[in-house]
């Protein structure tokens, strides 16, 4: 039966599964590009910035 989906792969997109293969798929390609670029450049994961408004501190400030 084809994939009611076309592009997509509703068993690897479960919200079960999707973390694990997305952390992989990330760890692969770091691993892949390392090779590529050191040693002048560092390939770091798991790196996060967040943009916060005013109103986003108050809400968040609301919650506790």
């Amino acid at each position: 039966m084809h994939s009611p989906f076309p592009g997509m792969d509703p068993y690897l997109e479960h919200p079960a599964l999707w973390p694990d293969v997305h952390n992989r798929i990330i760890a692969a390609i770091a691993d892949s590009l390392t090779e590529k670029v050191a040693p002048r450049y560092y390939i770091g994961l798991e790196r996060r910035a967040y943009l916060l408004k005013p109103d986003d501190i108050e809400w968040m400030n609301s919650l506790q």
